[in-house]
């Protein structure tokens, strides 16, 4: 029987003076170490990203994380509709588990303002929402639409 080595490896990360201070601040109050901090910050990206380390899952069964957390993505990492389309649809051969890129154009607008938002929504479903209802519309819209697949 083979020993399972529980390995670990050091990382480096760039942070700037603001995101030093906070974590500090934070790991204080909580009373816990800065690399338990950051442990956890990983782990819970990890957490709420998992389906893309499953490498079972691609077109429309990515979609409810997509949704989900498409205004965080979308900001930290520019993703555009072309690098939406690659990640969501790279692996899917059949057409009806592929997603419409129509669709991926809209996911491509979150972080967006609510103005542009709205106006691509209303051109693609011709659905009118009011500023506050346009996520939660397209999100709606989105679910509906995939969920039979």
């Amino acid at each position: 029987m083979r020993k399972m080595e529980n390995k670990t490896c050091c990382i480096s990360v760039r942070l700037s003076e603001n995101e030093r201070q906070k974590i500090k601040i934070t790991t204080e109050k909580l009373g816990v170490r800065n690399s338990d901090f950051i442990r956890y910050a990983i782990r819970t990206a990890l957490t709420r990203l998992s389906a893309f380390h499953n490498s079972g899952l691609c077109g429309t069964a990515l979609l409810p994380t997509m949704i989900e957390h498409c205004n965080e993505l979308n900001r930290h990492f520019d993703l555009d509709a072309d690098k939406l389309d690659a990640i969501i649809n790279a692996e899917a051969d059949e057409a009806e588990r592929r997603v419409a890129r129509n669709d991926i154009e809209l996911l491509a607008l979150c972080g967006m303002s609510v103005e542009i938002i709205q106006e691509r929504f209303r051109q693609i479903t011709g659905i009118e929402t009011k500023n506050n209802e346009v996520y939660q519309f397209m999100k709606n819209y989105l679910v509906e639409k995939y969920q039979q697949r």
